[in-house]
């Protein structure tokens, strides 16, 4: 069976870190590790351990600063991590 090349959306967008292997950002089953970039009121642009950017919803972890780790799940926020975790 011959796959069809993956659609390359907006780089700035979860919907780009979609993977086979990890899952995707915004609606995997799974919760992602990322660090925070910008704030920006309720959402913030966050980085996944691929260099993959995207805004995620943090109205239920705030406050959140720039540098922070979060644990994401389906584009929210839902944990803060801590360094050694």
């Amino acid at each position: 069976m011959k796959s069809e090349p993956l659609e390359v959306l907006d780089k700035d967008s979860y919907a780009a870190a979609c993977s086979l292997v990890d899952g995707c950002l915004t609606c995997g089953d799974v919760a992602v590790e990322v660090e925070v970039v910008e704030v920006d009121g309720f959402d913030a642009v966050c980085e996944d351990p691929h260099g993959q950017r995207g805004k995620v919803g943090i109205d239920l972890v705030m406050p959140v600063d720039a540098g922070d780790r979060l644990l994401i799940h389906a584009g929210v926020a839902i944990s803060h991590l801590k360094e050694s975790e």
